[in-house]
């Protein structure tokens, strides 16, 4: 009886609540919506794809992040939140996020010219 109650005050043995995030998908799997066509290349946390909307025919480029425990969401959080918040013709657009299978996706509007810091280093070696 008292372990009972020592459990419950606890919460020992109960199943960890999924949080909610308004901007993620949770349980979802993207590869029904978001069809992988190519790699871009690798970013600090993960592979970088380009993806093709299934239904619109938009691409974008697809972070897929490995995360080990699903705290680590938190961490992504603040990106994601950022770059939902942002409209602006100038500021690459968060298309879609999913969490599924312990990966987290961010899909953000694509860009054909290539990644920004790429860019930006060919311009400096060029005018050095």
């Amino acid at each position: 009886m008292y372990f009972f109650n020592f459990r419950k005050i606890f919460k020992l043995g109960a199943e960890k609540k999924k949080k909610h995030y308004d901007h993620v998908h949770r349980d979802a799997n993207p590869e029904e919506i978001w069809e992988i066509v190519g790699e871009l290349g690798d970013g600090a946390f993960g592979k970088v794809f380009k993806a093709q909307n299934k239904q619109t025919g938009i691409f974008a480029a697809a972070k897929v992040i490995d995360t080990k425990t699903e705290d680590e969401l938190e961490d992504y959080m603040v990106e994601i939140d950022i770059l939902a918040s942002c409209d602006h013709h100038n500021i690459v657009k968060l298309l879609d996020a999913f969490y599924y299978e312990s990966k987290l996706w961010i899909l953000i509007e694509f860009c054909g010219g290539g990644a920004v810091d790429a860019v930006m280093l060919g311009e400096f070696t060029q005018s050095v």
